[in-house]
């Protein structure tokens, strides 16, 4: 250090607000040296570097969670204005955008570029297995005014310098359109699971309803999944709860709406940790949209399918609702 650093760094110390420091005899003793006018000695100086050092580490442990932070409440906003967006096109239109993002591949599979934290709330289910399902999810989804599904094709997977966010978009990714409206089904869809739907009628009724996620060390029990996104959606009851994709195609869909929404937007979290990150240079990193198909009255062994699917959530791709969101930002 030389001595215009020297003195550089002593005019620092001479303004620093030493109240943090939680030592009694040490902030006394750095006041102290703070209303000295002439120089110091070396020793002062070596208390005085401390002090600084004790300083510059309180600012980091204070600042450190910031961007954490910052990224929740980025993405709970994003949440809660994508999903007034949607509830609101729905409104004025009567329909749903018409083209989402199917969350597995063409062979019903995990897609290859989802990130860890996406399968401890999702699995797969096939409506075809049961006719009357599979059926009731068409009319539903062109009632709802969803007409086609972007698909992955079977192990696809974004190579150079393709976008996994667009990936599912045919000009760009290596994905297929589903059409609804021909009475087509994919493979399967991504849904959350729920271990009520689990008996002999309700089998029969909607085929092999998933009661784990793609995750097994998850705890499922009753439909809690379920419950933390909807308080609707009750803790004895057997839900069909289908996840789609706001992709690219999804907002494109309503470009020529009074009330079209400009874009699909990403959602990101770094943590540094591979089961908990979702980065969108590698992962699918969309918001996904939650849609109640039916319940199964377990006290009436009927399957009671909706007109309509009817949306309960706007998630991250991590699965956190709005308020799970905003909480994390308060953190």
């Amino acid at each position: 250090m030389n001595i215009q650093e020297m003195k550089a760094t002593i005019s620092k110390f001479r303004r620093a607000d030493l109240s943090v420091i939680k030592d009694e005899k040490l902030r006394a003793k750095g006041q102290k040296l703070q209303g000295k006018e002439k120089g110091f000695t070396l020793l002062e100086l070596l208390v005085v570097i401390t002090l600084i050092a004790i300083l510059a580490t309180g600012a980091l442990i204070a600042y450190e969670d910031v961007g954490a932070s910052a990224e929740a409440a980025s993405a709970g906003n994003t949440a809660a204005t994508i999903d007034r967006a949607i509830r609101t096109y729905r409104a004025v239109e009567n329909v749903y955008p018409n083209q989402w993002d199917n969350l597995l591949d063409a062979d019903g599979d995990r897609l290859t570029f989802d990130s860890s934290a996406m399968t401890t709330y999702l699995a797969a289910w096939n409506p075809s297995t049961v006719t009357s399902a599979g059926s009731a999810i068409i009319d539903m989804m062109e009632e709802s005014g969803i007409e086609e599904l972007q698909v992955v094709n079977a192990g696809g997977e974004p190579t150079g310098d393709q976008a996994p966010n667009r990936f599912h978009n045919e000009s760009s990714g290596d994905a297929a359109e589903v059409e609804i409206e021909d009475g087509d089904l994919p493979t399967a869809f991504a849904v959350v699971p729920n271990d009520n739907c689990q008996g002999t009628n309700a089998a029969a009724a909607i085929g092999t309803y998933p009661n784990a996620a793609f995750d097994t060390t998850v705890q499922v029990s009753g439909n809690n999944l379920q419950n933390q996104y909807g308080d609707a959606l009750e803790g004895d009851e057997c839900h069909v709860l289908i996840a789609l994709g706001f992709g690219g195609d999804a907002a494109a869909s309503t470009t020529f709406s009074n009330v079209a929404i400009a874009q699909s937007p990403t959602y990101v979290r770094n943590t540094g940790d591979e089961d908990t990150e979702v980065n969108p240079e590698i992962h699918y990193s969309r918001y996904i949209g939650l849609f109640q198909a039916g319940e199964y009255n377990l006290d009436d062994d009927a399957m009671e399918w909706n007109d309509t699917l009817r949306l309960i959530a706007i998630v991250s791709t991590d699965g956190k609702n709005i308020d799970q969101l905003v909480s994390e930002a308060q953190q």
